[in-house]
């Protein structure tokens, strides 16, 4: 199946276009704020707003005011987009609305209360700006065999610089020039892919996978090989760089020249941790989804865990994206992946026999299991269960017989404190004895 994907390049556009662009993205902002207070308006007069058509000509009598006139020193296909974009966001608010996904909130400060959802105006303090071209603007994309560079054209910008890394598979059919809160710019071309028709050869059957926050990843293999992805913990390396620089700009005069500095390299770095931690998620996806032709997963409440006092480690593990990242590259492959009960009980059940010790606090990484007296690693043991759990790996049949032959006869020099089946801690048992 052909999906659109993503394709982005770092840009680094003049001096006269970097003035241009900036004039661009106050135009969007403007014309999304215009948008918005539109509809409330109508809203408010007659319970129903206008249609993103109806924005539209009201925006195209609006240039012709004398007093709006600058917004024809830009280009008009993305302020049409800006108005599309607001009308999308209303009518995903209306969705989560109607699917009771919203409440209301209390301003501590002010006293007043809103609805959660609401589409926010935008501000020029936006941490990213952007403005997005589609194929009826006549943009052009020019890149020679060879050469390092390649040019994006946009009407009344100019012909931008990009850095080239990998070729277009198809011509884009919209683009989004975007400006970052660290002062770098990045295009980012949206472009349909047609379906891989070899995609690469799995090297195992399928693997269990428990997410952690002691090792980011516990994976178990159908043939009983496993591994401990260890968390990069990104944040931490970082941490004591971006304390000095809050401290610095705690300092400075807010809106001077020095705390405009210092606020700038606060923002490059933390543009480091998010490029860290998005090349960690989808190279640690790829390898999962490539190597697997089964994933099992659990289906874990990431929004709410974020809300505890483990959300500065999750938000540095980075769950999110890559369990969906993991999800999108599973589809893209043809491969299968499932996804158990959050409340599944992975950690209280012994994966050799069976029985359930019940809640173990966090502390705890290994356990003796009262039942059958196997030694048990905590995560090595929850993705074992989560692997069963799935439909992907065999368990113990009624009759005590074991036939999860590949699991239990596969690593049989490997650790014996390591989760395995009941067949393949007697192996162990047996070669310590």
């Amino acid at each position: 199946m052909d999906s659109y994907r993503r394709y982005n390049y770092r840009a680094y556009p003049t001096g006269e276009q970097r003035r241009a662009l900036s004039r661009l993205y106050g135009a969007c902002r403007f014309v999304y704020n215009w948008a918005i207070d539109q509809r409330r308006l109508m809203f408010a007069r007659r319970g129903k707003p206008q249609s993103a058509g109806q924005l539209s000509h009201m925006l195209t009598l609006l240039k012709r005011d004398p007093d709006h006139r600058w917004l024809t020193e830009v280009s008009s296909i993305p302020l049409q987009q800006a108005v599309r974009h607001a009308d999308a966001a209303y009518r995903n608010f209306y969705r989560l609305y109607r699917a009771g996904k919203t409440r209301l909130v209390t301003n501590q400060r002010t006293g007043k209360r809103h609805r959660t959802g609401l589409p926010r105006y935008k501000s020029r303090r936006d941490g990213e700006q952007s403005a997005t071209f589609t194929r009826s603007a006549g943009f052009k994309v020019e890149h020679a065999d060879g050469c390092r560079w390649m040019f994006l054209t946009l009407p009344k910008v100019g012909r931008i610089r990009l850095r080239w890394t990998r070729d277009l598979p198809s011509r884009p059919s919209g683009v989004a020039i975007m400006l970052h809160a660290d002062g770098s710019y990045e295009a980012s071309f949206t472009v349909l892919v047609e379906k891989d028709a070899t995609p690469p050869e799995p090297i195992h059957e399928a693997c269990g996978i428990d997410m952690g926050l002691e090792s980011l990843m516990s994976v178990v293999h159908d043939d009983g090989s496993r591994e401990k992805i260890p968390h990069p913990r990104t944040l931490k390396h970082k941490a004591r760089k971006l304390r000095k620089l809050d401290k610095r700009l705690a300092r400075q005069g807010k809106g001077s020249n020095n705390y405009g500095k210092t606020r700038l390299k606060k923002a490059k770095v933390c543009r480091k941790i998010q490029n860290q931690r998005r090349d960690m998620a989808y190279k640690l996806a790829f390898r999962v989804a490539v190597e697997n032709q089964a994933v099992a997963m659990e289906s874990l409440n990431v929004k709410a865990l974020a809300r505890t006092r483990m959300a500065k480690s999750l938000s540095d593990a980075n769950w999110s994206r890559i369990i969906d990242r993991i999800r999108r590259l599973c589809l893209q492959y043809g491969r299968v992946f499932r996804q158990i009960d959050r409340w599944y009980p992975s950690s209280q059940i012994c994966s050799q026999c069976g029985f359930r010790s019940g809640r173990k606090p966090l502390d705890v990484r290994e356990w003796g299991c009262p039942n059958c007296r196997a030694f048990l690693d905590r995560d090595w043991n929850a993705a074992l269960n989560i692997l069963d759990a799935a439909g992907l790996a065999e368990s113990l049949n009624a009759r005590g017989g074991d036939v999860r032959r590949r699991l239990a006869q596969a690593g049989r020099n490997a650790d014996a404190r390591e989760a395995g089946t009941r067949r393949t801690v007697g192996l162990h048992q047996g070669l310590t004895a």
